[in-house]
């Protein structure tokens, strides 16, 4: 058991914050977990600068006194870190965690603009450090608690905070050091969750058998992939037993979910930029020609791809593949934080192809798309208007079924498409500093320096891990390879990019 307040139900009563943020909480710009979250990270912030009355339990004001400083934090979390610097760990710009990292950063600044900006109270008594040395305590070490009885906050008050701010208080978010004991592993020896509202206590406990000298281990998430466990804990495990993504998205940032959003949900009010998809529709696949603007029909169907492209740009779905874990163990480690004697590296698995025989092709959409043309289905331009209004009227955050993804795709078709995937898997491999070897190495030269646990260490293990995306570039290319000649027919494939002013031309 340990003791647990209600800490974003107390921070929502605390008069300043009710009085000075709640007006810029109403509406749909955050999301519901980032509303709790920007409410708690003030109302700490508040309280270890000593800027409202000690109203609030002795254990909260302790607990926001002694959190890592912003100087402490930028020392080793790579929200805080400098982005140039991770950008060389990570292997570039076009890594997933990367990109992942860069917007939750951005996010989490445009939360602080937005509070400060509505209240000029709060700017002038939370600098913008405060909030994110808070904000970073309160993504890493809270638990969301369930079933919280009327005892605690009457129904009343759950309408008033609902018709308000949109926060449902059948739940609380609590902020516990407990967290602070224990790092993740999905083959976890310990639970945490439950509360019990006589004690106001939650419960953590033991579900197997812990030997002395073996740390506690909770699992932080079983659907949280290393990008996610890397920028919101600085930490991933470094066995093989986390999941890591790859991305087709060679040429945009895909976005993320959560923070602060476009103030709707349709998709379309987030559209990427006609000139940074035009990229992908450089190769005129299947085309005998380059396309110019000359060949009408041609170009006007190009013009809907982009228009297209750009709609299901920031669709997770179509561009990054879950990959499964390196290892795959029943086993709970006695340490995520101290190497073993024998540590190796953990290798890649070739379960790695059968892995991709089943799943690669999830990642055709886009490249459907790119290789399409008037010979492969009748009326192209009409189908992808269609996808196109179909995109336009969905104002929910599930994407709704698409004539494109679910069509039968002919041989010539399908194979122009495995070449598109190959090509964008090779852009994105070519595209990180070092070798897979290379990485291996650097990784065992840190463990034998002793520098393992520092922000380079796990920056290394997650961009090792996002080099797997050479597996699927391995698998086009022996797909490709099985295909017979005689059974291709017309295939127009370039190896050299069309000239530039071709799609260009598409923007006037």
């Amino acid at each position: 058991m340990y003791s647990c307040d209600r800490w974003d139900l107390d921070a929502c009563r605390n008069e300043f914050i009710r009085r000075e943020l709640f007006s810029v909480l109403k509406g749909d710009i955050l999301d519901t977990m980032s509303k709790r979250a920007a409410i708690l990270s003030s109302y700490l912030a508040l309280l270890r600068n000593d800027s409202i009355p000690a109203s609030a339990s002795r254990l909260q004001i302790s607990v926001a006194k002694n959190l890592p400083t912003y100087e402490e934090y930028a020392s080793f979390h790579p929200i805080l870190a400098d982005l140039d610097q991770i950008k060389i760990y990570l292997g570039g710009e076009h890594s997933p965690t990367y990109q992942h990292l860069k917007q939750v950063r951005q996010s989490l600044n445009e939360e602080y603009d937005m509070l400060a900006s509505t209240s000029t109270s709060f700017a002038n008594l939370i600098s913008r450090q405060d909030y994110l040395a808070c904000r970073i305590a309160v993504q890493s070490r809270t638990f969301e608690l369930n079933d919280i009885p009327t005892s605690e906050v009457s129904r009343k008050e759950r309408t008033y905070y609902k018709q308000t701010i949109g926060i449902d208080f059948t739940s609380i978010v609590s902020f516990e050091p407990v967290n602070d004991w224990m790092n993740s592993h999905i083959n976890n020896n310990v639970r945490v969750g439950g509360y019990d509202a006589k004690k106001r206590s939650g419960q953590t406990w033991a579900i197997k058998d812990i030997k002395q000298g073996d740390e506690l281990i909770n699992s932080y998430g079983d659907t949280f992939y290393n990008h996610v466990l890397f920028t919101q804990y600085g930490y991933i495990p470094t066995d093989g037993s986390g999941q890591s993504v790859i991305s087709l998205a060679a040429y945009h940032a895909v976005s993320q979910s959560g923070g602060i959003m476009s103030g709707t949900s349709k998709a379309n009010d987030n559209l990427q930029s006609a000139e940074i998809m035009l990229p992908y529709l450089e190769y005129d696949y299947g085309y005998s020609e380059c396309i110019t603007k000359e060949n009408q029909e041609a170009f006007e169907l190009k013009r809907l791809k982009l228009k297209y492209l750009q709609r299901i740009a920031s669709n997770r779905q179509f561009w990054v593949l879950p990959m499964p874990p390196r290892v795959s163990t029943e086993a709970t480690p006695r340490s995520t934080t101290t190497l073993p004697d024998d540590y190796n590296v953990p290798a890649f698995s070739e379960d790695i192809y059968e892995y991709l025989n089943v799943n690669a092709l999830s990642l055709m959409l886009p490249c459907r798309l790119i290789t399409l043309t008037g010979e492969d289905i009748d009326d192209a331009k009409s189908l992808l208007q269609e996808d196109l209004d179909t995109l336009d009227r969905s104002t929910t955050g599930e994407t709704p079924p698409l004539r494109l993804e679910e069509l039968e795709v002919s041989l010539t078709w399908m194979i122009k498409c495995i070449h598109c995937m190959k090509k964008l898997a090779a852009i994105q491999f070519d595209r990180y500093t070092v070798s897979i070897e290379d990485k291996i190495d650097k990784i065992y030269s840190f463990a034998k320096s002793g520098r393992h646990n520092s922000l380079e260490w796990y920056a290394a293990h997650v961009a090792l891990e996002e080099m797997q995306i050479k597996a699927l570039h391995t698998w086009t290319t022996a797909a490709l390879e099985s295909v017979v000649d005689e059974e291709m027919g017309e295939l127009y494939v370039r190896d050299e990019p069309c000239p530039e002013e071709y799609s260009i031309s598409l923007l006037s």
